[in-house]
């Protein structure tokens, strides 16, 4: 009797957390719920599993549900179908974007992910002497350095334009810039919005005080995403958005604001994605967004370079027609 409460109980409080997860950046609890370590609603089942088996077998579907809802939903699994899908014929571009966290990078692994990857745009956000490294020195790179984002294209940056210079106000740290390309002329933003970092970090020491930085946390980001989706708006060719937005697909916020956008990883990744790992939580929080210009073929995380933040690469294809308009 005792296993099949707990059961059901884990099940139904999975439910409701599940619920809350997608009021994240509306109320707070659901905030912190969508920043902190979901992982930790598998550990009931190192307990119910081996119960279940030994004492009540039927619990073992609805324990299996539950997990599901865990790994699937709250924990964020994606599986894409994109692989069987015909790419359209058009200009292809690999992008790769990292915050890099205000550290210098391990540069052996830098210089082995992208002998590997060969990405067409690196966007790099809180580089820390990116523009001195002979990573790209070569004549084949195009770099563009300001005081908290880089870029480095293998396409002529036709103008760069510096929309925001630090990631906490109210434009956060973004930067516009206009490559050029053989299908012409595509309109790419590197951006770092805020950090829910302070109201994390309150909200276990001083609840009321973490409570209010959360929730100023998420009106400034709120601020800087509409700011930025206006800015977008104003552009009449392909545009590419790419970095540290510090939101997740779950909140409401990403949600309402990018909806008009395709999140790589959210239509072309396998797995989780998580591009944060660290202070035992793990959260997708750096995206690759396209508008519908675009064809994204494959989305994934690569492997560690010296930041908590991991790389994310993205293979897109701007079809004939799209280049065309």
């Amino acid at each position: 009797m005792v296993v099949a409460v707990c059961s059901w109980l884990y099940l139904f409080v999975v439910l409701v957390l599940w619920g809350l997860l997608y009021e994240a950046d509306v109320w707070w609890p659901a905030t912190l719920l969508m920043f902190s370590p979901r992982w930790l609603l598998l550990l009931p089942a190192i307990v119910l599993l081996p119960a279940a088996a030994a004492l009540r077998r039927r619990m073992l579907g609805v324990q299996l549900i539950t997990l599901v809802l865990i790994a699937g939903p709250l924990m964020n699994f994606r599986i894409s179908g994109q692989f069987l899908q015909s790419p359209p014929a058009g200009l292809p571009l690999r992008v790769m974007t990292c915050n890099l966290h205000y550290k210098k990078p391990d540069e052996a692994s830098l210089k082995r992910l992208l002998a590997e990857t060969r990405p067409d745009i690196i966007a790099l956000q809180e580089w820390k002497g990116l523009e001195q490294s002979p990573l790209f020195a070569g004549s084949e790179w195009h770099v563009h350095a300001a005081p908290s984002l880089f870029l480095a294209s293998r396409l002529p940056i036709r103008r760069a334009t510096q929309l925001g210079k630090h990631s906490m106000n109210k434009e956060g740290a973004v930067l516009r810039y206009e490559l050029e390309t053989s299908a012409g002329v595509i309109t790419l933003f590197s951006l770092h919005l805020a950090s829910p970092r302070q109201g994390l970090y309150e909200s276990i020491h001083t609840l009321r005080k973490g409570v209010a930085e959360l929730e100023a946390g998420s009106e400034l980001r709120w601020e800087q995403c509409e700011n930025l989706a206006q800015e977008a708006e104003q552009v009449s060719g392909p545009v590419l958005l790419v970095g540290d937005f510090n939101t997740p697909p779950e909140s409401v916020l990403f949600r309402q604001v990018w909806d008009r956008y395709t999140d790589a990883f959210s239509v072309a990744g396998w797995g989780w994605g998580y591009t944060f790992i660290g202070n035992r939580t793990a959260v997708c929080i750096d995206h690759i967004l396209t508008d519908p210009d675009w064809h994204c073929r494959r989305c994934w995380v690569g492997p560690p370079i010296g930041s908590p933040h991991r790389p994310v690469l993205a293979d897109l294809i701007l079809p004939a027609t799209s280049a065309d308009r």
